[in-house]
């Protein structure tokens, strides 16, 4: 009888302990991956290739892909620069990022015939339309 009541109180006990690490276990896979800086990653992070894709639809010649290659490394550079210096908040890391992503944004909207800009246009809009409301949009 004894060894029933000790196997009972381990059985419980370890039943308890399983029911409290599950909540952990949950917020721990919802939570968002962070690079070895220490930096959630955002959704355009994940997303990245996922330009090359866009502009894909775009046609663009290969002075047009080869500049805006350029144009990207030179944001991912800024932007890069802007991660890693901790003069910053992160209040002001934000809006600078932003300032970069819109700035390269539209030097890429600078390269494109008018008929790429109404394709570009119109995939933006496509985008905005298929994402959940009151979703904000994904930071670059």
């Amino acid at each position: 009888m004894k060894h029933f009541h000790i196997l009972k109180q381990t059985v419980i006990t370890a039943g308890l302990l399983a029911l409290c690490s599950l909540p952990a276990t949950l917020r721990a896979q919802a939570t968002p991956q962070s690079d070895p800086q220490g930096n959630a990653q955002t959704a355009p992070a994940r997303r990245g290739g996922d330009r090359e894709g866009e502009l894909a639809k775009l046609n663009l010649s290969d002075d047009q892909k080869a500049q805006v290659k350029k144009i990207h490394e030179d944001a991912k550079t800024q932007a890069d620069a802007v991660k890693n210096d901790s003069s910053l908040s992160d209040t002001q890391k934000q809006s600078k990022l932003h300032t970069i992503h819109e700035t390269a944004h539209e030097q890429v909207r600078q390269l494109l015939t008018p008929e790429q800009r109404a394709q570009m246009k119109a995939d933006e809009k496509s985008r905005r339309a298929e994402r959940p409301q009151g979703q904000a949009p994904p930071q670059q």
